[in-house]
């Protein structure tokens, strides 16, 4: 009776495990840039703060990363070059897997403060229509 009811825990975890991993999100940066990337932060959107630094070390031109298991979701990701220039996608809808291409514009733009874009659209809120 005991070793029933432990592999049926057994098995209810792994179902758990998978099923949850079978719905996370991955986030893909493709860094088509000749400059690495210094850092990547990803945060809920309309967080006060950025999250912690997702890389590793620095990502080099043509080397992309991926981070997975994010809770599906609305969130903003920032992406730092030298010398502390910064670009951020804001409300990327992250459902199932997300590819984000910096490319030389795009770090081009984050020297003029002019590469942070809209993703998605992320609703604060509905209620309906009153005359």
């Amino acid at each position: 009776m005991y070793s029933i009811l432990y592999q049926k825990l057994v098995l209810a975890a792994i179902v758990a495990t998978v099923s949850f991993t079978a719905n996370a999100a991955d986030f893909t940066i493709v860094n088509a840039s000749q400059v690495s990337l210094q850092r990547l932060h990803i945060s809920p959107c309309g967080a006060r703060q950025w999250g912690p630094d997702q890389l590793i070390e620095p990502l080099p031109p043509s080397r992309h990363f991926t981070i997975s298991d994010i809770t599906p979701g609305c969130y903003d990701v920032e992406f730092v070059v030298a010398p502390w220039n910064v670009c951020v996608l804001a409300g990327a809808d992250l459902r199932r897997h997300k590819v984000w291409k910096v490319t030389q514009w795009t770090v081009f733009g984050s020297q003029s403060g002019d590469c942070s874009h809209v993703a998605d659209y992320a609703s604060v809120g509905r209620r309906p229509w009153t005359w």
